[in-house]
């Protein structure tokens, strides 16, 4: 079975995969809930597939689903955490040990996933559509729903922030902080 016509013919399992990168990109690979995200966002953008009026490019607009479905799910897991959490830490567990160089990059990404986790979600979704994943500042302005001027002051902002939150959690890792200034 293949999903609604649209300007894109993708099948239900090129969608799906589409929306799996998407996903993983935003939350991040080592977020517990990501296959709950990829399963919630899947199950939107097929109900939705209907009304895409391509406007923008598919990419773009399953980027504004999964970041809207992250939004929701992220408030409602903190509202959820409020009420039943004990305090509780959750910390990204080592794998088995690996030859150095593959331990630094590893505590390098995983210093950045936790410094990327610190910022709110407006910083965060622009940090990481833009410099991971290389969309224009008018895509992801599409993608979060606001103003191009918007969309570059929270990216300015948002590198600041990342830069300050590295500086201090991992200075080792990622050098002196005039070489973690964003521009």
């Amino acid at each position: 079975m293949t999903a609604p016509s649209t300007s894109t013919d993708l099948t239900d399992r090129e969608l799906y995969e589409a929306v799996h990168a998407r996903m993983r990109a935003l939350a991040g690979p080592a977020a517990s809930d990501l296959d709950d995200l990829i399963q919630a966002a899947a199950v939107q953008v097929f109900r939705s597939i209907a009304r895409y009026d391509g406007s923008c490019s598919l990419t773009t607009w399953i980027y504004s689903v999964c970041y809207r479905v992250l939004r929701s799910e992220r408030r409602w897991y903190r509202r959820w955490q409020l009420r039943f959490s004990f305090g509780d830490s959750e910390d990204v567990p080592l794998d088995l040990p690996a030859p150095s160089e593959l331990l630094e990059a590893r505590a390098r990404a995983q210093e950045l996933h936790r410094a990327l986790r610190q910022l709110s979600e407006k910083y965060r979704a622009v940090v990481v559509l833009h410099d991971l994943e290389e969309l224009s500042v008018a895509e992801i302005a599409l993608v979060v729903g606001a103003n191009q001027l918007t969309v570059r002051s929270r990216l300015r902002d948002g590198r600041k922030k990342l830069a300050q939150l590295l500086e201090i959690t991992a200075p080792e890792h990622f050098g002196e902080p005039n070489e973690l200034t964003p521009f």
